[in-house]
């Protein structure tokens, strides 16, 4: 609201500071400063600095100490902070957004460490063996995510079911640009299978998150996927829109039906400005790479099954995978 209207920090620019300094306060960190600035918030209130993460409880006791389920929410929340940051002070170098940026990085690694699991025995030798952390028993990584994670234990499980659905997906709660960096791709190609496998649907109201997941590994078939949502059935946290918008915002999306659609060069591709297409001419390294504009003659390209017209295509359009 604030970037889209300048009015907003004026009028409502105190009460949204007071709900982004009970999260992101940077100072007061023994919690006993009676300054004006400090008497009402704490240093990072539900941050353990200690742990890498937050905690989501704290108001009331628990037998393994504080924990936090939905390590997505928290992931947003400072997202949230950093954005809000971000407009308050885009005038001028701020301290307070480098301390935002630093709690969300510091949340999404988080979330890969604690919550985010692949079996070893998936991994096997594989390139991605390297890439994840392995801090609990075998037989717990079989759930490739983490429910709850407490002071003193972490559970497969929610606080309202057991379904591998409601786990995966409370940890991915809200979809927002923030999804992506927190879901990557070498994570996903993993998780979305063992999540989707002898699963012959997925209720409505969930759809919308598992649609969103699968686009990070494939769009294409997510976009296929999506047309079928019903928005109104879908959690109060989504829409069919958001979700199409975030499909359309993956890298590879549009590519296969380019190729396709490429003998047609009168024909509009309807697509959003951000894919990863390029009208620009191509660099010298572009010609030396390939004599030839098909899709075969770039492996890139042929690796992901495009054929036809790649580099450029009959509307002269390079797509991502040509050689540079």
């Amino acid at each position: 609201m604030a970037k889209i209207d300048p009015s907003f920090i004026e009028r409502f620019g105190p009460h949204v500071d007071a709900i982004f300094h009970d999260i992101a306060h940077s100072t007061n960190g023994d919690s006993r400063s009676v300054e004006s600035d400090n008497i009402f918030f704490p240093m990072t209130r539900h941050k353990s600095w200690f742990d890498g993460h937050s905690f989501a409880t704290g108001m009331f006791p628990f037998g393994n100490g504080k924990s936090q389920e939905s390590s997505s929410e928290a992931v947003n929340c400072y997202y949230g902070a950093y954005l809000w940051s971000s407009v308050r002070h885009a005038e001028v170098a701020s301290d307070v957004t480098d301390f935002s940026r630093l709690l969300l990085a510091m949340e999404v690694r988080g979330a890969k460490t604690y919550w985010h699991m692949i079996p070893k025995s998936i991994l096997g030798n594989s390139t991605d063996a390297t890439a994840f952390h392995h801090l609990y028993t075998p037989d717990f990584e079989e759930n490739y995510m983490v429910g709850n994670v407490g002071m003193l234990d972490v559970a497969a499980n929610t606080w309202f079911g057991t379904d591998p659905l409601y786990i995966h997906m409370i940890n991915a709660i809200p979809i927002t640009a923030i999804t992506k960096l927190l879901f990557e791709k070498d994570y996903v190609k993993y998780e979305y299978p063992f999540l989707m496998d002898s699963r012959n649907s997925v209720e409505m109201a969930w759809r919308g998150y598992t649609t969103s997941i699968h686009a990070i590994i494939d769009p294409n078939a997510a976009w296929k996927e999506a047309q079928d949502l019903v928005s109104f059935e879908l959690d109060a946290a989504l829409s069919k829109s958001q979700v199409l918008y975030f499909i359309s915002q993956q890298p590879g999306f549009g590519l296969a039906s380019e190729t396709r659609n490429s003998t047609n060069s009168t024909k509009s591709s309807g697509r959003p400005n951000s894919f990863s297409l390029t009208t620009k001419a191509p660099s010298p390294s572009q010609h030396e790479s390939s004599s030839s504009s098909s899709c075969a003659s770039h492996p890139s390209c042929a690796n992901t099954g495009l054929t036809g017209e790649c580099c450029p295509s009959s509307r002269n359009i390079f797509l991502d995978c040509c050689s540079r």
